[in-house]
């Protein structure tokens, strides 16, 4: 019995094994075919897509990032990203500290967190519309303010969770010794929310570098436009330049792949903790 058992149980174990490693290789393939069509000409890729390289070149990388501009979009959008996630980072832990500090109240803390119900279609053309009427239509501070507006919910809603965390005899005997809720914020709070503050910054960061909607819609000057937008143009209407396309998409995505990869333990040990504390 025991035998079977375990002949059964192996037998599992193998079949989960093919299954993930089944997945595994759906997945990683695209990336992996990008990144060797990078290193192609183009006229290599139209008469073989599938084939390896027979040489690497790095003439698609040279032609994306100078020819076509990518590079200005790709500093655009680092840029646009770290003033962004700056930005969120600042607001919703003051936020998320006045919620579970200053005034506890379950109706403010659902009144900043509403955004995460509510599409990004649905408040396009007011948004538009503002921005519009504040003059800081198509420049980079008015996309900066938009793109932490919108995600400063979700934010909000995970920071919140940390700063109840917090042992309240802190705040108790900060209290006692002087201080006022700003020092009990910058010198209690904020240092110990910093397994959150990882979470929130690498999240957000990734938004705001993937950002293409309300920057297609927003951001109509050349100079100023994202690594999104540029990517998107480079595919033309009726011919494309597949090793420049994929030499753009490696440019955008290998950032965001390192960095996800260094500090991907505080963003999965934070998000853990947040929920366990939530």
């Amino acid at each position: 019995m025991n035998k079977k058992k375990m002949k059964k149980l192996k037998i599992g174990a193998i079949t989960k094994y093919i299954v993930l490693i089944a997945f595994a290789v759906v997945d990683f393939y695209p990336f992996f075919w990008v990144l060797m069509s990078s290193f192609k000409e183009n006229i290599d890729i139209t008469a073989n897509p599938l084939a390896l390289p027979e040489s690497i070149s790095f003439s698609s990388y040279v032609g994306a990032w100078t020819d076509v501009k990518i590079g200005v979009n790709f500093l655009n959008s680092v840029i646009y990203s770290i003033c962004g996630v700056v930005l969120i980072v600042l607001l919703s832990s003051m936020v998320a500290f006045v919620i579970t500090r200053v005034l506890p109240s379950k109706m403010l803390y659902g009144y900043f967190t509403l955004g995460i119900m509510i599409p990004i279609h649905a408040i396009l053309i007011p948004t538009f519309i503002i921005m519009k009427h504040l003059n800081i239509y198509n420049t980079r501070q008015g996309f900066i303010i938009l793109i932490a507006a919108s995600n400063l919910s979700l934010a909000i809603f995970i920071l919140t969770s940390f700063m109840k965390g917090i042992p309240v005899e802190l705040d108790e005997a900060a209290y006692m010794d002087g201080c006022s809720y700003f020092k009990m914020f910058y010198k209690i709070a904020f240092p110990l929310a910093k397994p959150g503050l990882a979470t929130i910054g690498t999240l957000t960061l990734l938004n705001c570098w993937n950002e293409y909607l309300f920057a297609y819609i927003m951001l109509a000057n050349e100079k100023i436009k994202t690594i999104t937008q540029g990517i998107f143009a480079l595919k033309g209407r009726y011919y494309t330049d597949y090793a420049t396309l994929c030499a753009g998409l490696m440019i955008a995505i290998i950032p965001m792949m390192a960095f996800f990869v260094i500090f991907q333990e505080q963003v999965i040990g934070g998000m853990t903790a947040g929920a366990v504390k939530g």
